[in-house]
Parts: structure tokens; C-alpha cells; sequence
């Protein structure tokens, strides 16, 4: 597995100029899976860390990270990962419902209750390692990247699904929903690190994250390689020009609605 996600970190880097390399995510039960030289924060350290910080410590440093129950400092991952309880009415879920900065009190439990979850209990912890690291099969793919970069993945999908890309946007809790709905749902996602990582994990201003699961790899990666067979970042064609060249196709298509016409560019499959 693991030359396989060094192959795919190099086509991203290849496609994209990464800063840092993609984060690898497993839930697991199962302490083989985890490499002995990985991070155990408070075994090792006697130090609690956030989520979203052992996110940055696997693609900023290059570390492995297990996280358990005890090994948190945010409250999010505890509910959302599965590892307590957090029943509607109980004294937890209503002092979380009284902080989310929603002026409703039942819009406000309402959005709590809807947090995605895995099930209870069902996993003890969780492996994060940067991709090109990672000796295992990662449940989902976090894509640390800029706009431009995010452009260029969003091409990669799009070649192979024909389709728009749907996700869904809140400010809060990007552990969570960079990860669970992915996870629950097979689907990609967009999620806009959330305050906790500006402020704890020093994640940059111009930061977004994309996710791909399991289920897609192999459809995203086939995007990449397209992408990259059509020159990746290279096929962009800058300039800020009146009447400027055009692929063949928009004289084709003006031609037809009985519009100006102008020259062909000579860009490669163009």
C-alpha cells in the first residue's frame, strides 16, 4: 500500500505544487495497523492534542499520529468520532447547543442533533499520516490546497463524472465534516477550515480542504492522470488580451450563432 500512496502523492505534487502532502485518515480497532514509530500524544508525551492539530502534524512534519479518547483536547471529535456519548437533553449536548452562535435555541439543538456521527464505540482511534507515508488503505483523503489548486482537482472530477460537484459549507468543526459525511457517504467534499485551525494548527488563510474517499481513488486518480496527460498547470494559457486566440471550438460555435469569428490558438489539444 504504500508505494501505491507514493505514487499518488507524486501525481499530486506533479498536478497541483502541493505545499504540503495529502493527510491519510484510518479509523481502526486494530493496534497492528499502527506503526510503532507513530505519535501516541499522551503515552509519549503525557500531552493532549487537537484533531485538526495532528492533521498538521502529519502533512507540516511529516509525523504518523494515533489519536485515542484520551489523547483529545477538542470536543467535536469525541461526539462525532464516536467515542462519547452525547444525547439530545443531556448536560453536554445543551451546553454545546448554547454555543454554536445560533440565535434559535431549537435551530440551534436541531443543528447539534444533525452533527454526522459514526457509531458509537465503534472504532478506538484513529491513524493520520501524510500520504506518501501511509503503509495502509486510508478510509478518506484530505487535499490541504489553495484555489487554483482546488480548480484543477475540481477538472480532475469533472473529467470523470460529468457532473457538478456538491457540498455543503458551515465555519465550525472542518475535523468533522472534512471526514465523517465522506466517510458515511462515499461522496467528495469541499469544507473551509474551521477557527480551531487558523488558531491551534496553524493552518494558512488561503487553506481550503478536499476530500476523496475510499470509494472514489481509483475514479479521482484517473482524473489526475487526465489532467496531467493534458498538461496540469501547464495548459493554462495566461493573459489579459482583447480578441485574444481561442480554441477551435469557440469559432466553431460563433460561427454557428452568426458571431465574430477570430484566430485559433496553437496550444496542444486545443
Amino acid at each position: 500500500m504504500l508505494k501505491t500512496n507514493e505514487s499518488r502523492q507524486k501525481k499530486l505534487g506533479e498536478l497541483l505544487e502541493l505545499r504540503y502532502p495529502a493527510v491519510a485518515l484510518k479509523m481502526t480497532n486494530d493496534d497492528s495497523e499502527v506503526p510503532e514509530t507513530a505519535l501516541r500524544p499522551m503515552e509519549q508525551k503525557g500531552r493532549h492534542i487537537a484533531l485538526c492539530q495532528a492533521f498538521a502534524l502529519a502533512r507540516r512534519q511529516g509525523k504518523t499520529v494515533y489519536m485515542r479518547k484520551q489523547d483529545h483536547w477538542c470536543w467535536n471529535p469525541l461526539i462525532t468520532y464516536g467515542a462519547v456519548e452525547c444525547a439530545r437533553g443531556s448536560k453536554p449536548f445543551n451546553e454545546i447547543a448554547s454555543l454554536m452562535g445560533i440565535s434559535e435555541a431549537d435551530k440551534a439543538e436541531e443543528f447539534v442533533a444533525a452533527f454526522p456521527k459514526l457509531p458509537l464505540g465503534k472504532y478506538a482511534g484513529i491513524l493520520i499520516a501524510p500520504l506518501d507515508k501511509a503503509d495502509f488503505q486510508p478510509d478518506v483523503t484530505l487535499v490541504y490546497c489553495k484555489n487554483d489548486q482546488l480548480r484543477l482537482i475540481l477538472m480532475a472530477v469533472n473529467s470523470q463524472t460529468g457532473a457538478m460537484l456538491d457540498s455543503s459549507f458551515t465555519a465550525l468543526d472542518s475535523c468533522v465534516y472534512s471526514v465523517i459525511p465522506p466517510l458515511l457517504e462515499g461522496e467528495y467534499r469541499i469544507t473551509l477550515p474551521d477557527p480551531g485551525e487558523y488558531e491551534r494548527a496553524l493552518t494558512a488563510e488561503d487553506d481550503i480542504i478536499f476530500t476523496i474517499p475510499a470509494q472514489r481513488e481509483e475514479e479521482f486518480y484517473k482524473g489526475v492522470d487526465f489532467q496531467l496527460q493534458r498538461g496540469g498547470r501547464d495548459s493554462f494559457y495566461y493573459m489579459m488580451k482583447e480578441d485574444f486566440e481561442r480554441p477551435p471550438f469557440y469559432n466553431r460555435l460563433f460561427e454557428a450563432w452568426g458571431l465574430d469569428t477570430g484566430d485559433d490558438w496553437d496550444k496542444p489539444g486545443g
